[in-house]
């Protein structure tokens, strides 16, 4: 049997005097996707930076594709964050002075690939986003939903096994979620990777495969599609 991409057992992280996790438990396999869904300040960022390898947690085991993250490093967690980690930001977090082809382009720059190679990657990147026609332009100049097909592009230019989002469609309108969340969603069966996604809006949330609740620590199973949570996640 295929170990999962991700596997997290008995997370506990405190920040200070508050416990924004609570023995969670959590897994994501290649090819699917999972949401956590909790409101501002419930810990869901926390959560995606341990699960990242930034913040160490008090306790628990966060494996990904076999590696232990807390066993790393500080400068091997930086190469295995290159490889292994795709990050999509709320805002994009693209650099503003650079066009999105060059934004695509850097962690392959990066890790050490040719000029030639990393353009070409991300190029092809960005058209199969559907931003393919504004890869010479500044990112300074481009549409929120351009922005974060350009920093999915980014995310995917290494092809990660683990791709996470944090609130990736937060600062986008309506119509503009719709069609981020499309894309969003089709990255696992597309690319092969597992898609963990962290968000308030319980629109967003549904449309993952698995859905979870962050509520007061604890992570809670929900089925997708449904507005009530049930059991206690054990993956």
């Amino acid at each position: 049997m295929t170990a999962p991409t991700l596997e997290v057992r008995g997370l506990t992280c405190a920040i200070g005097r508050r416990t924004l996790l609570r023995q969670a438990d959590l897994s994501a396999e290649a090819g699917t996707s999972l949401s956590v869904m909790g409101p501002s300040g419930s810990g869901k960022s926390t959560l995606l930076s341990c699960l990242a390898g930034l913040h160490t947690p008090q306790a628990g085991t966060i494996r990904v594709v076999g590696t232990d993250v807390a066993a790393l490093r500080p400068g091997q967690a930086a190469a295995w964050r290159l490889r292994t980690i795709g990050f999509v930001y709320q805002f994009g977090e693209l650099l503003p002075e650079l066009s999105a082809v060059e934004n695509a382009a850097l962690p392959l720059l990066i890790a050490g690939r040719g000029r030639r190679d990393a353009y070409g990657t991300a190029e092809s990147l960005l058209a199969e986003l559907g931003v393919g026609e504004v890869a010479d332009s500044p990112a300074s100049v481009l549409s929120g939903g351009e922005r974060q097909r350009v920093a999915v592009a980014r995310a995917l230019s290494t092809r990660p096994p683990l791709v996470l989002a944090d609130e990736p469609t937060g600062a986008l309108d309506e119509r503009t979620t719709d069609d981020v969340c499309d894309m969003l969603f089709r990255l696992p069966a597309r690319y092969g990777c597992a898609l963990v996604l962290v968000t308030h809006n319980p629109v967003v949330a549904h449309r993952a495969d698995r859905l979870l609740t962050l509520r007061e620590g604890a992570l809670h199973d929900s089925a997708p599609g449904t507005a009530h949570d049930t059991t206690t996640a054990g993956a």
